[in-house]
């Protein structure tokens, strides 16, 4: 997928989640408060972007304004420019 007007090709970062041995016990449904922000992967980016990147850039971006595009059984991650806040 080639991506156009601004937007971004990236591939979400999996980070393993920590577990901590406690002495306190919490219930067995509670969930850690989810940050609304993610790491993601550059993989392809528009020519129409005023941001330069590079494939394998680390980007933090805003969880909820990530499209996910699934076509022909393959999942794509798109955003637009603006809601890249920074480069790791």
């Amino acid at each position: 997928m080639e991506p156009f007007n601004r937007h971004v090709l990236i591939k979400l970062i999996e980070k393993e989640e920590e577990r901590e041995e406690s002495l306190v016990v919490l219930p067995t449904d509670y969930k850690k408060p989810e940050t609304p922000y993610v790491v993601a992967q550059v993989i392809d980016w528009a020519e129409s972007c005023n941001i330069e990147f590079s494939v394998g850039d680390e980007v933090v971006l805003e969880k909820r304004m990530l499209q996910k595009i699934e076509l022909d059984d393959k999942i794509y991650y798109l955003i637009l420019e603006n809601y890249i806040y920074g480069r790791i």
